[in-house]
Protein backbone atom coordinates (compact mmCIF):
# COMPACT_ATOMS: atom_id res chain seq x y z
CA UNK A 1 0.00 0.00 0.00
CA UNK A 2 0.97 3.58 -0.79
CA UNK A 3 2.25 5.73 2.55
CA UNK A 4 -0.28 8.37 1.23
CA UNK A 5 -3.17 5.58 1.06
CA UNK A 6 -2.20 4.42 4.06
CA UNK A 7 -1.67 7.50 5.88
CA UNK A 8 -5.52 8.08 4.62
CA UNK A 9 -6.88 4.58 5.65
CA UNK A 10 -5.14 4.90 9.11
CA UNK A 11 -6.30 8.59 9.55
CA UNK A 12 -10.04 7.19 8.44
CA UNK A 13 -9.92 4.51 11.17
CA UNK A 14 -8.82 7.70 14.19
CA UNK A 15 -11.94 9.27 13.25
CA UNK A 16 -13.88 6.54 13.24
CA UNK A 17 -13.12 5.50 16.41
CA UNK A 18 -13.18 9.15 17.95
CA UNK A 19 -16.40 10.25 16.41
CA UNK A 20 -18.30 7.09 14.97
CA UNK A 21 -19.41 5.07 18.16
CA UNK A 22 -20.86 8.07 19.39
CA UNK A 23 -22.11 9.76 16.19
CA UNK A 24 -24.05 6.05 15.15
CA UNK A 25 -25.52 6.18 18.80
CA UNK A 26 -27.12 9.70 18.22
CA UNK A 27 -28.27 8.55 15.09
CA UNK A 28 -30.00 5.45 16.02
CA UNK A 29 -31.33 6.92 18.95
CA UNK A 30 -32.58 9.96 16.43
CA UNK A 31 -33.84 7.27 14.21
CA UNK A 32 -36.05 5.18 17.15
CA UNK A 33 -37.35 8.02 18.72
CA UNK A 34 -38.66 8.91 15.45
CA UNK A 35 -39.99 5.58 14.29
CA UNK A 36 -41.89 5.39 17.60
CA UNK A 37 -42.93 8.99 17.40
CA UNK A 38 -44.13 9.17 13.85
CA UNK A 39 -45.50 5.54 13.72
CA UNK A 40 -47.24 5.22 16.97
CA UNK A 41 -47.21 8.26 19.48
CA UNK A 42 -48.21 11.02 17.03
CA UNK A 43 -51.01 8.87 15.38
CA UNK A 44 -52.33 8.15 18.77
CA UNK A 45 -52.10 11.36 19.71
CA UNK A 46 -54.21 12.83 16.92
CA UNK A 47 -57.15 11.13 17.62
CA UNK A 48 -57.27 12.28 20.71
CA UNK A 49 -57.33 16.01 19.11
CA UNK A 50 -55.55 18.59 16.91
CA UNK A 51 -53.63 19.76 20.36
CA UNK A 52 -52.29 16.67 21.70
CA UNK A 53 -51.13 15.96 18.08
CA UNK A 54 -49.22 19.31 18.04
CA UNK A 55 -47.97 19.00 21.20
CA UNK A 56 -47.04 15.56 21.15
CA UNK A 57 -45.20 16.32 17.43
CA UNK A 58 -43.47 19.69 19.48
CA UNK A 59 -41.66 17.08 22.26
CA UNK A 60 -40.61 15.03 20.14
CA UNK A 61 -39.41 17.25 17.63
CA UNK A 62 -37.65 18.85 20.18
CA UNK A 63 -35.62 15.68 21.27
CA UNK A 64 -35.31 13.98 17.48
CA UNK A 65 -33.53 17.70 16.70
CA UNK A 66 -31.43 17.89 19.97
CA UNK A 67 -29.72 13.97 18.83
CA UNK A 68 -29.56 15.12 15.24
CA UNK A 69 -27.67 18.01 16.41
CA UNK A 70 -25.51 16.41 18.77
CA UNK A 71 -24.40 13.90 16.30
CA UNK A 72 -24.06 16.21 13.26
CA UNK A 73 -20.21 17.35 13.66
CA UNK A 74 -19.64 13.41 13.95
CA UNK A 75 -21.21 13.37 11.05
CA UNK A 76 -19.51 15.94 9.17
CA UNK A 77 -15.92 14.70 10.11
CA UNK A 78 -17.14 10.87 9.12
CA UNK A 79 -18.19 12.02 5.63
CA UNK A 80 -15.39 14.71 5.12
CA UNK A 81 -13.02 11.42 5.75
CA UNK A 82 -15.11 8.75 4.45
CA UNK A 83 -15.19 10.77 1.05
CA UNK A 84 -11.78 10.34 0.80
CA UNK A 85 -11.75 6.80 -0.64
CA UNK A 86 -14.28 7.07 -3.61
CA UNK A 87 -12.09 10.77 -4.13
CA UNK A 88 -9.04 8.61 -4.90
CA UNK A 89 -10.43 6.02 -7.05
CA UNK A 90 -12.84 7.59 -9.14
CA UNK A 91 -10.68 10.85 -9.37
CA UNK A 92 -8.45 8.99 -11.32
CA UNK A 93 -10.03 7.27 -13.00
CA UNK A 94 -11.97 10.29 -14.30
CA UNK A 95 -8.76 12.52 -14.79
CA UNK A 96 -9.80 14.46 -12.13
CA UNK A 97 -6.86 16.61 -9.31
CA UNK A 98 -7.57 14.87 -6.21
CA UNK A 99 -8.34 18.22 -4.63
CA UNK A 100 -11.39 19.01 -7.09
CA UNK A 101 -12.91 14.85 -6.35
CA UNK A 102 -12.37 15.35 -2.75
CA UNK A 103 -14.50 18.48 -2.86
CA UNK A 104 -16.93 16.47 -5.51
CA UNK A 105 -17.76 13.95 -3.04
CA UNK A 106 -18.15 15.90 -0.27
CA UNK A 107 -20.46 18.04 -1.76
CA UNK A 108 -22.55 15.14 -2.95
CA UNK A 109 -22.14 13.11 0.23
CA UNK A 110 -23.90 16.50 2.21
CA UNK A 111 -26.88 16.69 -0.25
CA UNK A 112 -27.52 12.88 0.40
CA UNK A 113 -27.34 13.77 3.81
CA UNK A 114 -29.36 17.00 3.77
CA UNK A 115 -31.85 15.28 1.63
CA UNK A 116 -32.16 12.61 4.23
CA UNK A 117 -32.23 14.56 6.90
CA UNK A 118 -35.60 16.80 5.57
CA UNK A 119 -37.39 13.57 4.64
CA UNK A 120 -37.04 12.64 8.26
CA UNK A 121 -37.87 15.69 9.62
CA UNK A 122 -40.54 16.46 6.88
CA UNK A 123 -43.27 14.48 9.12
CA UNK A 124 -42.83 17.02 12.11
CA UNK A 125 -42.45 19.90 10.17
CA UNK A 126 -46.10 18.95 8.04
CA UNK A 127 -47.84 18.06 11.08
CA UNK A 128 -47.50 21.65 12.63
CA UNK A 129 -48.21 23.72 9.40
CA UNK A 130 -47.66 22.59 5.60
CA UNK A 131 -46.47 25.90 4.70
CA UNK A 132 -43.24 25.11 7.13
CA UNK A 133 -41.99 22.26 5.21
CA UNK A 134 -42.55 24.21 2.18
CA UNK A 135 -40.24 26.98 3.58
CA UNK A 136 -37.95 24.92 4.75
CA UNK A 137 -37.66 22.96 1.47
CA UNK A 138 -36.97 26.05 -0.43
CA UNK A 139 -34.00 26.89 1.94
CA UNK A 140 -32.70 22.91 1.60
CA UNK A 141 -32.92 23.58 -2.23
CA UNK A 142 -31.16 27.01 -2.24
CA UNK A 143 -28.10 25.87 -0.52
CA UNK A 144 -28.07 22.73 -2.96
CA UNK A 145 -27.79 25.05 -5.56
CA UNK A 146 -25.16 26.98 -4.19
CA UNK A 147 -23.34 22.91 -3.49
CA UNK A 148 -24.10 21.68 -6.81
CA UNK A 149 -23.07 24.65 -8.31
CA UNK A 150 -19.90 24.29 -6.79
CA UNK A 151 -20.16 21.00 -8.38
CA UNK A 152 -20.51 22.26 -11.93
CA UNK A 153 -17.58 24.72 -11.34
CA UNK A 154 -15.65 21.17 -10.46
CA UNK A 155 -16.46 19.07 -13.49
CA UNK A 156 -16.84 21.97 -16.03
CA UNK A 157 -13.87 21.15 -17.60
CA UNK A 158 -14.16 17.66 -18.05
CA UNK A 159 -17.70 18.33 -19.59
CA UNK A 160 -16.24 20.64 -22.08
CA UNK A 161 -13.03 17.50 -23.01
CA UNK A 162 -16.22 15.01 -23.27
CA UNK A 163 -18.54 17.21 -24.93
CA UNK A 164 -15.61 17.53 -27.90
Amino acid sequence: MESPVKEEVENFIKYLKIYGTRTFHNLLSALLIWLFGNLVFIPLASSLNWQTRVFCSLLFFIVFTILILKALPGLKELIDTFSIFPARKIGLKKGLSYGNSLLLFRHIFYIISTLVLYLLYFPFLASFHPSISGVVLILLLVWIFFLSFRIIQVLSHKILEWML
